[in-house]
């Protein structure tokens, strides 16, 4: 496997760790939802580690909500590994939290959420990315049905079932490499979101299919399904 170890070296981590995670309340009333524990560690530990095991060290937070007590995250770690954190406001957008980093980014920038954990093999994904570096690529996750499917004939006769089959269907796990130069585009709009469909509406939007494990928090019953699935990475 190649190691990409001159890239990774002009490659800095942003993790987004803002938000207010009102849907997590009331864990999230003194806690900012990244720092929440599973399995008695923090959502970000678990992030940071995943991606500290592709020998990537330059990681920024980019924070906003209970800042401190990210600052109280840090000391907790400081013999393990170093982060930086850049304040953006508490009611700071996506966009406004990204480009608040711009000054800390090396050439490469990969950004991801601060409560999402997934297994992604990083090596592939900057294989995929050099294939198109002046494209960004969004890294997507096939989508699997909740339930049982049938298929059914237009004589209402069941051909066949499927047990919560996979979809023809793709969404996104919001992580994103791209090159710092796209910066100075992303100043021009109003949201992430707006990039991101101008880069799709102008073929400059790549998709690199994750396949492994995706775990997201938003919501209490989401923490506690995640306690279980997070064993099994």
């Amino acid at each position: 496997m190649i190691n990409h170890q001159n890239f990774k070296k002009n490659l800095s981590v942003m993790i987004l760790c803002g938000g207010k995670g009102k849907r997590l309340l009331p864990q999230t009333k003194k806690t900012p939802k990244p720092l929440i524990k599973i399995n008695k560690k923090e959502i970000l530990f678990h992030i940071i580690e995943h991606i500290r095991s592709y020998k990537l060290e330059n990681i920024i937070l980019a924070t906003g909500y209970k800042d401190s007590s990210f600052k109280s995250f840090q000391n907790k770690y400081s013999n393990k590994f170093k982060t930086k954190t850049v304040y953006s406001g508490i009611n700071a957008d996506i966009l406004s939290r990204i480009l608040k980093c711009e000054n800390y980014l090396k050439e490469n920038v990969l950004i991801c959420y601060g409560d999402t954990i997934v297994d992604l093999n990083i090596d592939r994904l900057i294989s995929f990315f050099k294939k198109n570096p002046n494209k960004i690529t969004l890294c997507s996750y096939n989508l699997t049905s909740q339930f049982g499917l049938m298929k059914i004939n237009n004589k209402g006769n069941i051909v066949s079932f499927k047990e919560k089959p996979k979809l023809d269907y793709y969404f996104n796990i919001r992580f994103f490499l791209l090159k710092k130069k796209n910066f100075k585009y992303l100043k021009t709009f109003k949201s992430f979101q707006s990039f991101l469909e101008n880069k799709k509406s102008t073929k400059h939007l790549k998709s690199f299919k994750h396949v492994g494990k995706h775990i997201t928090v938003n919501t209490i019953q989401e923490l506690h399904e995640a306690e279980k699935n997070l064993r099994k990475i």
